[in-house]
């Protein structure tokens, strides 16, 4: 489970960075930037529950 939260966690630095470098070329954000952090907690939180609830119950990892 550390594995994909390390994963879900790189993703959305890459994606801060990306609207890093949009906001020192232009000054300002685009209109969708909330949606799209939004859209992205949404599914983290999916993969997260999913995670949970399929992982075997002697699983010690």
């Amino acid at each position: 489970m550390g594995g994909t939260l390390r994963m879900m966690l790189a993703f959305a630095v890459l994606i801060a960075a990306g609207y890093g470098l949009y906001f020192l070329w232009t000054g300002t954000l685009p209109p969708h930037t909330l949606k799209v952090a939004g859209s992205y907690g949404i599914l983290t939180l999916i993969v997260f529950v999913i995670t949970v609830i399929t992982k075997p119950a002697g699983e010690k990892h």
